[in-house]
């Protein structure tokens, strides 16, 4: 299982990349799957393992998440899950 984290704009995305690879938490940037909306362009990746030091590493930063979601399926047929706490 993983996570997708989207965020308001570009700016937050690559900053929130550098926040959690400064702190040695693998990530994954990649484009906005459509079905989430058409804010920013790109998102990023966790895996189960690193989402919850990922998530406290980001709002301790106060970095605003716009939407975390579960990423179900497989590669052909992926389902983005809303994320609740």
């Amino acid at each position: 299982m993983e996570y997708l984290f989207t965020f308001q704009n570009t700016h937050y995305a690559v900053h929130s990349e550098k926040i959690l690879l400064n702190k040695k938490i693998p990530v994954s940037v990649m484009a906005l799957p459509t079905s989430l909306g058409d804010f920013c362009g790109i998102c990023l990746r966790l895996a189960r393992e690193d989402f919850e030091q990922g998530r406290v590493h980001l709002t301790n930063a106060k970095i605003p998440i716009e939407g975390i979601f579960i990423i179900e399926g497989n590669n052909n047929e992926r389902k983005y899950v809303p994320w609740k706490p």
